[in-house]
């Protein structure tokens, strides 16, 4: 199992909308992903988001782009990009140019987006399942720019739009026409997140080769996700790898359990879920998400049971056992994105956290599972 870090990005609205929230902000989200390179996680995922207040970047490319010379090793992802808010043509061709500035380490993440605030900005009717069409359609643009030589016109749904030659203007030859290629062939390693159970949005990753997310749910929604995933891939003559597999959690990790706990109620996880994922959660209609158990009653989520049955906050050891038996109960996965959000109050903490993390749990979780975990379950 790997380790990364998938940031959405995480900060107190009251922070942010004070003067230089933002930039204080943005400043922590990059030192998190410098201590994660430093500390050899593989990755670093970075949300998008117009019209959410605790989770206020709108572009993962600004983040990704100031990481680029403050980083060496740890790949930047866009987690992720939803076509719906852009035109693909455009989105094609900074994705390209992001690729050729990373020289191949660079993923990203294509999504039709889940805040109804960010899809009545744009004039998207989800009602009417718009994201979800304008998603493939985009994805399906973006693919056409990466891998067909042009010029080409495409007229879809919801955009028209057209590839020119690579010399379109012979009058003055080599100066105008496409020239945006990705670093990678045929394009970025592409990945798409799923909420909920047999989530439509992972059997379209599946259907579509893109690699899966699992994100905010039980261990059963999970195992249920890969399903869905796996089905889908196979109907389409694809063969699923549980080691593409990625799911993100909210994760403590400290000296003693009470020291975790401590620092997940007293901190950022607390604040985040009390004052806005609790109760929006459940307004949606994602309470099932978090049961660890059917007969869980809707008035019975809040903090202290996601505590003890969802998140991964304790010591070393705690947080190996509930891996080990995530890892389990799912049937296998390759990566765990620990969710980074703002602990700069108490980073000395949340950097200790992300320490062991790498240094002992996910050791210890790997040595466990080659001694329990048959071959097959993670790399089938």
């Amino acid at each position: 199992m790997k380790l990364g870090l998938f940031l959405m990005t995480g900060h107190l609205p009251e922070q942010s909308q004070s003067r230089g929230g933002y930039k204080r902000g943005f400043e922590w989200d990059l030192t998190m992903i410098k201590e994660a390179d430093r500390l050899g996680y593989s990755e670093a995922w970075v949300g998008e988001h117009f019209t959410n207040l605790w989770e206020p970047l709108p572009s993962p490319d600004l983040l990704i782009q100031a990481a680029i010379r403050e980083t060496t090793n740890i790949v930047l992802a866009a987690g992720a990009h939803i076509p719906g808010f852009h035109h693909p043509a455009e989105l094609a061709a900074r994705i390209s140019y992001q690729d050729q500035l990373l020289e191949g380490r660079y993923m990203v993440g294509i999504g039709s987006g889940g805040t109804p605030t960010d899809a009545q900005m744009f004039g998207i009717d989800m009602a009417a399942g718009d994201h979800r069409r304008m998603a493939s359609e985009g994805l399906e643009i973006m693919r056409k720019y990466w891998t067909e030589e042009g010029p080409w016109r495409f007229e879809g749904e919801f955009w028209t739009c057209s590839k020119v030659a690579s010399d379109s203007f012979p009058a003055v030859p080599g100066t105008l026409g496409d020239h945006l290629k990705p670093y990678q062939h045929p394009h970025p390693p592409l990945a798409s997140a799923g909420l909920s159970a047999n989530s439509a949005t992972l059997k379209w990753a599946g259907e579509e080769g893109l690699l899966p997310i699992s994100l905010a749910m039980n261990t059963r929604f999970m195992a249920g996700q890969w399903d869905t995933y796996a089905a889908a891939a196979e109907s389409r003559g694809r063969v699923p790898n549980r080691s593409d597999w990625r799911i993100a959690r909210e994760v403590v990790v400290a000296d003693t359990d009470e020291e975790a706990l401590d620092l997940a109620r007293s901190g950022y996880f607390g604040q985040f879920n009390n004052g806005f994922l609790l109760p929006i959660f459940k307004f949606l209609g994602y309470g099932e998400n978090w049961k660890h158990d059917a007969s869980v009653q809707d008035a019975d989520l809040d903090l202290e049971y996601l505590l003890e049955h969802q998140f991964l906050v304790g010591s070393v050891e705690t947080v190996t056992e509930k891996l080990i038996d995530m890892q389990t109960q799912t049937g296998g996965f390759g990566t765990l994105l620990m969710e980074g959000v703002d602990y700069e109050s108490q980073k000395d903490e949340w950097f200790h956290s992300m320490q062991l993390m790498a240094e002992e749990v996910v050791p210890a979780v790997n040595a466990a599972l080659g001694e329990r975990v048959p071959a097959s379950a993670v790399s089938a």
